[in-house]
């Protein structure tokens, strides 16, 4: 018996050394990327393959999936009642069993700003949970956050500031030690501690947008909800900040300012803020391109409206006209490095809808590659536009959507965006760019062959569980390329990177495959019937599984 013991308890301790959590919207590292891990790469919820379970959800919600042990949280509105207004700033916190799906217990979170429900550019619902393990924090972007224990009893909530139209609030909040970070509008008391503290902002270019409207990093203890410190400078409510440790071992975030609705934080550009102890909310560096030449500085040129991804050695960012380009920045001194062409000396690996089979384009300038899909012009030149918020560095290259009909290039000549449908990467280093174009969507019917659909829009519906429509814009009925849509951030697992458009689909690819083309795309998912899914959301992978969402429901993927 002593010798089956032990291997049972070398076994178990093995079982547990592997066990992963997802203890926020942006993963165990908060960085989307886990090293390690044996993540399921084929699944259908339309065929009902590898689906260990599926739980309907009363409503639907954009915000992330968290997990931590046997627990499962996630946010969603409350449940549609006919007749009801398809805006709403209240949603309700769940909790739910990892292995069964059965939800346990759901709090509600009354916001004072309302957001249309499943709008594309994001809503009430869009911060993921946290949870350290002991407590979730569950947010209403709408302006409430609060702490619970796990068996739903509340701890403290909180109420704050929330923007006003367009609804676009999209960055994540992160757990790190005793700190939730968050970006908010700032109360008359503290913009005046602000300005006495680190001097006066400056003034906004649109008059409409007062300083009283500026956002800002915010540190809050997540023990008792109180503000412990709010950066020096302001970061823009498009963006997505990301948190990361400098070549000297400095916890630091990465935010920035910049982008359309004349959105009024100032300067335009990109700031590396500290975390460390005593220097919390402290610029170490911020970078402007108003100190360099070379074209216009505004909101179309420069926005931030990315997973603004970084890392000891490097910070990246997108430059959009009048040349298409990527920023390679030192991340050490915020010094620009290099700027590398989207468009010139690209591979791009097309699918001919003609003849129903892969081109293959070498070194070409994108401006001159006719586009072959069904919904373009052959007389408007291609401007390169990646998709916002959908973009991860990984594997030695930077990864993004490509935008389709988009026309906001503002300083180049008229075109519609892309390449159509495909996935981009840059090589950090050499500024090598590729572009491989994906299938659509995919219609799956049990017994019949798979039909995927190549280079044509795709609409879909905004129905919930029970068939009511719950959105009140018809953007959200488009397939999210050519509005463009705010997809949800890509996960990075251990050599896979899974990307997911509104449709549903779940792109799953090679992130080290040495030439970006056909054979890189490793699987097409759905979350449900094609035409009839929704989802803006990322996948979350702990201990073996995925748990991914869409509109109606709820669903935990297995690789068996």
């Amino acid at each position: 018996m002593k010798p089956i013991l032990f291997i049972a308890l070398i076994t178990s301790i093995a079982i547990q050394s592997q066990a992963q959590n997802w203890p926020q919207g942006a993963g165990p590292n908060v960085s989307w990327k886990v090293a390690k891990g044996n993540p399921p790469i084929h699944w259908s919820v339309a065929k009902n393959e590898h689906i260990l379970w599926k739980t309907n959800l009363p409503n639907g919600g954009q915000g992330g999936i968290t997990v931590w042990g046997n627990r499962v949280f996630l946010t969603t509105f409350e449940e549609y009642k006919e007749g009801q207004a398809l805006y709403s700033a209240d949603i309700l916190g769940h909790c739910l069993d990892a292995k069964t799906g059965k939800i346990l217990w759901s709090v509600k979170l009354h916001g004072a700003n309302a957001s249309p429900m499943m709008y594309a550019y994001s809503d009430s619902t869009s911060w993921s949970p946290a949870t350290d393990g002991k407590h979730v924090w569950f947010f209403n972007s709408s302006g409430t956050m609060g702490c619970w224990d796990f068996n739903g009893k509340e701890v403290w909530r909180r109420d704050f500031l929330a923007p006003g139209e367009p609804f676009n609030k999209q960055d994540e909040p992160i757990l790190t030690g005793d700190t939730i970070i968050d970006v908010e509008p700032l109360t008359a008391e503290e913009m005046a501690a602000h300005e006495k503290m680190y001097g006066k902002a400056p003034e906004a270019p649109n008059a409409g947008h007062p300083l009283s409207f500026w956002h800002y990093l915010r540190g809050i203890d997540k023990n008792t909800g109180k503000t412990k410190w709010i950066a020096e400078d302001a970061s823009t409510y498009y963006c997505t900040p990301v948190m990361g440790k400098t070549a000297s071992g400095e916890l630091a975030i990465l935010h920035g300012r910049g982008g359309p609705h004349d959105v009024p934080e100032r300067p335009i550009g990109l700031s590396l803020t500290s975390l460390a102890p005593s220097k919390e909310g402290k610029t170490i560096w911020r970078w402007s391109p108003e100190a360099r030449p070379g074209g216009p500085v505004d909101g179309t040129t420069f926005q931030a409206l990315y997973t603004m991804d970084w890392d000891k050695k490097y910070a990246y960012w997108f430059r959009m006209a009048p040349e298409e380009s990527h920023l390679v920045i030192d991340s050490s001194t915020g010094k620009l490095l290099r700027e590398q062409s989207l468009i010139k000396n690209a591979d791009f690996t097309q699918w001919d809808p003609a003849a129903k089979k892969y081109i293959h384009h070498m070194n070409v300038n994108i401006r001159n590659v006719k586009d072959l899909s069904l919904m373009m012009g052959t007389k408007e030149v291609l401007h390169v536009f990646p998709n916002w918020h959908a973009n991860l560095v990984v594997g030695g290259y930077h990864y993004f959507f490509t935008s389709t009909g988009h026309r906001r290039n503002g300083y180049a000549p008229p075109g519609r965006s892309g390449p159509s449908h495909c996935i981009g990467r840059i090589n950090v280093e050499t500024g090598k760019v590729e572009y491989l174009e994906v299938p659509v969507s995919v219609v799956r019917i049990p017994g019949k062959a798979d039909e995927f659909i190549y280079s044509r829009a795709v609409t879909t519906k905004t129905n919930d569980y029970k068939g009511r429509n719950v959105a009140p814009e018809d953007r959200s009925r488009t397939d999210g390329w050519e509005i463009p849509a705010f997809f949800g951030s890509p996960i990075a697992v251990n050599g896979k990177l899974y990307l997911t458009t509104m449709l549903g689909i779940t792109y799953v690819v090679d992130y080290n495959a040495k030439v970006f083309d056909e054979k890189a795309l490793l699987a097409v998912n759905d979350l449900g019937p094609s035409g009839e899914t929704w989802s803006l959301n990322t996948p979350s992978y702990a201990n073996g599984l995925l748990f991914h969402r869409s509109l109606k429901e709820i669903v935990c993927i297995t690789p068996k």
